[in-house]
């Protein structure tokens, strides 16, 4: 496996790699991550569960298996392209290992295991997600779905992938027939977060999911397997990827308000482009 990551990345200096290279080491290393989790799978098959901690509540787990998998990730990220910058979920910031003091142009931000409720639980619905920013622009995205085993990759201005294949959006132009997908924030317990507005497109969508990963609900969108997706209080490793993926896939992404904030704010739409507006005009009526 490190000989292909090498290959990709040794055909040009770090700093000056193509993008197109940093999109094949992405690809190879999300699919060593995705093997320590398949390896977490087979330990919840035997155990019936894993070792848990819980972050930021009682529904927010972290297992062995995200610290192993983000360990991996930077480990590999930092020797390939050591002039960048790392942002893991469970780690935090990973400075550049040559540039230590001015702002990388270069950031990842690595989510190792997005749906970690699902994979404690042994539901094969959650993925590994890598997002490359280049000088604060979406670039890279590559999302790896470890027991399905879909790989979706796309690269800014290279269009998008599943498996190799390409995909695009879907075509649905009203909103009454379209399948919408969301997720619900960490306090969810204490507060309404996100319930207005789910109550608004169940009641204007043909119909509304929720499956427990950001990451994969904007895969599929991309795919054109769904066609528009919202959520807020989100963080940047949860959608750095999926922005690459939609827009490459010929979709749109912004915050509620139409904007370009989503990696600050937290709070995104993704669809087909058709729909955006349609899903907009909701999400205000639903704020108001």
């Amino acid at each position: 496996m490190s000989n292909s990551i090498d290959e990709a990345a040794a055909r040009a200096d770090d700093t000056a790699a193509s993008i197109t290279d940093i999109l094949s080491a992405a690809v190879t290393i999300a699919r060593g991550a995705g093997a320590i989790l398949r390896e977490g799978v087979a330990a919840i098959e035997q155990n019936r569960g894993t070792a848990l901690r819980f972050k930021s509540s009682a529904i927010d787990p972290v297992t062995e298996y995200d610290v192993r998998a983000e360990k991996y990730i930077v480990g590999e990220l930092n020797r390939l392209f050591p002039e960048h910058r790392v942002v893991g979920e469970e780690g935090g910031a990973y400075e550049a290992a040559r540039s230590r003091t001015t702002p990388a142009a270069y950031q990842w931000h690595v989510d190792p295991l997005d749906g970690t409720v699902n994979f404690a639980h042994g539901f094969a619905i959650f993925c590994v997600s890598l997002g490359l920013l280049i000088d604060g622009v979406p670039s890279v995205g590559v999302v790896y779905s470890p027991v399905i085993d879909d790989m979706f990759a796309a690269a800014r201005g290279h269009g998008a992938t599943r498996n190799g294949v390409p995909i695009r959006v879907s075509a649905t132009q009203k909103l009454s027939r379209a399948l919408l997908v969301t997720g619900f924030p960490y306090d969810s317990h204490t507060n309404d977060s996100n319930i207005p507005e789910f109550l608004g497109f169940q009641r204007t969508a043909q119909a509304t999911r929720r499956i427990g990963s950001a990451a994969l609900d904007m895969c599929y969108v991309a795919a054109g397997q769904m066609d528009g997706y919202w959520e807020s209080k989100i963080k940047p490793h949860d959608i750095a990827a999926g922005i690459v993926l939609v827009r490459e896939a010929g979709g749109t992404v912004t915050d509620y308000c139409g904007g370009d904030s989503m990696l600050d704010s937290g709070i995104i739409v993704a669809s087909n482009g058709l729909l955006h507006g349609q899903m907009l005009d909701v999400l205000k009526k639903s704020q108001s």
